[in-house]
């Protein structure tokens, strides 16, 4: 190894763009030790979930790994992210001192990752202040990798991650959460549960739909949604239920866009309620998500101009709305809403609220006042808190 590698991989780094695809395909995840080694990483922490490293079959790269750098294998964490479980792994950064950190996983062990890597060098007893600062993480020190074992939260492609604090949700931004690489292995997704596979794969439909309307969309994001869309909707049904490595690829690839989407244009509504509806009520993060997501398609169509937000023009959302439609087949929102609430019957996802628990008046306030106020502001038509009360009692 030349003798200037190791600091070049522990310095502070920045990370503005997007990360470079290092390995795609079937059995790709084989490649990752070798990117490693070409690093020259002497000490790898590897993030990953309890069970999915194994039943994805993520853990196959492990003996080639150890055999380049010494791994550190660290996977106790709640499934949602906590900033408890923060401060321990970084306990394990301080005490291991890694060169590369890999994260495989769902969205909450890159999540983790990420986190990791940004914070490594902020005092323990600041932790939680910085976090709920929301200051920007743009440095961070040694290399990132990300491998993901689901194909929805497109985790690997973002520059944030969500971060618990109790039962208050936070996330966490800036440009050392982007990985410096990524691999893409449509084989990792399709070992999941039938369940895991379904509320991962709408949790990716749901990004590229709230990226397509969101009020900080771009040109740019758009292009990421649509095509994501595109590729996603016919894919699911075959892959959560006989999945083959047609679906898996377009999967994985679509997920993947859906998340360089939202990784400019930042989520909406939908996601806004569904982290207290993960939290509170243990539903999993993206059948959360889908739980509004039929209502909203019709609500969002049928918007009047003065329901709009100030910074959101009536051509581009009856553009992206279009968009939408077409990508479902639909001539109208309703037509919409019901083509995706029989799609959540297809791949097995309760759609009524009641069934998750959420059955009072005094619950659907609950939820609706713990929105994040900076992701409702991301939505395209407006909402106070009474409001989306009253519209999560029209879901049931």
């Amino acid at each position: 190894m030349p003798a200037n590698s190791a600091p070049e991989l522990r310095r502070d780094r920045r990370v503005n763009a997007a990360a470079p695809i290092v390995a795609y395909g079937d059995r790709s995840v084989l490649r990752v030790p070798r990117h490693v080694q070409a690093l020259g990483a002497e000490r790898v922490l590897l993030v990953c979930g309890r069970r999915s490293f194994e039943t994805s079959g993520a853990s196959a790269m492990l003996p080639d790994l150890e055999s380049v750098a010494k791994v550190h294998r660290w996977s106790d964490f709640a499934p949602n992210t906590d900033a408890a479980d923060v401060r321990n792994g970084l306990g394990i950064m301080r005490d291991f001192e890694p060169d590369v950190v890999i994260g495989v996983g769902g969205g909450s062990a890159m999540d983790m990752a990420k986190l990791l890597c940004t914070f490594h060098d902020v005092p323990d007893g600041d932790v939680l202040d910085l976090i709920r600062s929301g200051a920007r993480m743009d440095r961070r020190r040694g290399r990132l990798f990300l491998v993901p074992t689901t194909s929805g939260s497109g985790a690997e492609a973002t520059h944030f991650a969500v971060v618990y604090i109790e039962d208050e949700k936070y996330s966490a931004a800036g440009g050392g959460m982007r990985p410096d690489a990524v691999a893409l292995d449509p084989t990792l997704s399709a070992s999941g549960s039938v369940y895991q596979r379904a509320t991962s794969g709408i949790d990716a439909v749901c990004q590229a739909i709230e990226s397509l309307w969101a009020a900080g969309a771009t040109d740019r994001s758009r292009h990421f949604a649509r095509v994501g869309l595109r590729l996603l909707l016919p894919a699911i049904e075959g892959f959560v239920n006989h999945p083959e490595a047609e679906s898996a690829r377009a999967m994985c690839i679509g997920s993947h866009y859906a998340g360089r989407a939202i990784d400019i244009s930042r989520t909406t509504a939908s996601h806004a309620l569904s982290y207290t509806i993960t939290k509170r009520y243990g539903v999993s993060h993206g059948h959360a998500v889908a739980l509004t997501m039929s209502a909203l398609l019709a609500h969002h169509a049928a918007a009047d101009v003065d329901e709009l937000s100030q910074n959101v023009s009536v051509g581009e959302h009856q553009r992206a709305m279009a968009t939408i439609l077409d990508a479902f087949g639909a001539a109208t929102g309703q037509v919409a809403s019901d083509r995706f609430s029989a799609l959540m019957d297809e791949i097995g996802l309760e759609r009524r609220l009641s069934a998750v628990g959420i059955n009072t008046e005094q619950e659907r306030r609950a939820i609706a006042g713990a929105v994040n106020v900076e992701r409702l502001g991301n939505n395209p038509v407006k909402f106070t808190h009474n409001q989306l009360s009253d519209f999560l009692a029209e879901i049931d």
